[in-house]
């Protein structure tokens, strides 16, 4: 069955929001990462809705949502809430991948009344990058990117077609089937006012990240008193190595990433060996199988 489609009002952003089951069951809000579409969730919501109520929004800048400009992570703090509001469904369970899972965190620990358990898939940022730590170097850094990243022209390429779009989606992920990469190219995509094929999502999204810095993250984290699922990817490796312009390895060094977990109150962590970054296209069974698992015994 497809899923219902709401649109939801945020401060003038009208965000689009998927729902599976039934309201009788209980919620389970689930949030994609940056540069994705809540569609490609849909192979561990699907299952997943068969006992709860799952809900899908999509970040403001991406898929059917409102393209604002304005990315700071307070704003997907804000927009998060008025969909817990508007769709009556606290306290629920919470999902997040990437850049969801950072949303996730955050809003755990800032409304703990409303999440009674959260699950965080690849949700910890990337290991420390070449440098990092230095203070004059990171204040260089910064100021490189900011204009870097707020120089992004809103207007992107156009794509040549659909195909063009599912041949990119398995170039950047190796793991996903043709078949896979064909239905997610569908909704990934979208036609902008001049009617060109493009990616479903300002590529201006990226300034979320200007000025974070991983001290002020791991402090929510230490805030967060609901149980916790922390999900990685042993293969994530490849991912974070690509962001990087320099040559960098993008592995965690001993200990960081067990350190990051160590900040959670009652938090267990999965190691997914076959899996990198984007978990929910790799492993999409074994993922759905370990959330039920777990929402099973906490919930």
């Amino acid at each position: 069955m497809a899923p219902e489609r709401h649109r939801i009002d945020a401060g003038g952003v009208s965000l689009s929001v998927l729902e599976l089951g039934t309201e009788r069951d209980p919620p389970l809000v689930m949030l994609h990462g940056m540069r994705d579409v809540a569609w490609s969730l849909l192979p561990v919501a699907e299952p997943l809705s068969r006992r709860y109520r799952v809900l899908l929004p999509e970040l403001r800048g991406h898929g059917m949502s409102d393209r604002p400009g304005a990315y700071a992570i307070d704003h997907f703090l804000y927009d998060l809430h008025r969909v817990f509001e508007a769709l009556e469904v606290a306290p629920a369970a919470l999902f997040g991948h990437s850049l969801g899972g950072q949303i996730a965190g955050r809003f755990a620990a800032a409304f703990p009344a409303l999440v009674r358990t959260a699950v965080l898939v690849e949700g910890l940022g990337p290991p420390a990058r070449p440098g990092e730590g230095d203070e004059a170097g990171d204040i260089a850094a910064h100021g490189q990117q900011v204009l870097n990243v707020l120089g992004i022209p809103e207007r992107q390429r156009p794509l040549p077609g659909v195909e063009f779009a599912a041949e990119r989606l398995l170039e950047n992920n190796p793991r996903l089937t043709g078949n896979q990469a064909a239905a997610l190219a569908a909704h990934a995509t979208s036609r902008n006012a001049a009617g060109e094929l493009v990616w479903a999502f300002d590529p201006r999204v990226r300034s979320v990240f200007l000025g974070a810095r991983r001290e002020d993250t791991e402090r929510y984290w230490r805030q967060i008193r609901c149980p916790t699922l922390i999900v990685s990817g042993a293969l994530a490796h490849e991912y974070w190595r690509a962001q990087m312009p320099v040559e960098w390895p993008g592995t965690f060094a001993p200990g960081e990433l067990e350190g990051r977990v160590a900040c959670f109150a009652d938090a267990e962590h999965l190691m997914f060996e076959d899996a990198g970054h984007m978990v929910h296209y790799d492993r999409p069974e074994a993922l759905t199988e370990a959330v039920a698992d777990f929402l099973e015994r906490k919930l």
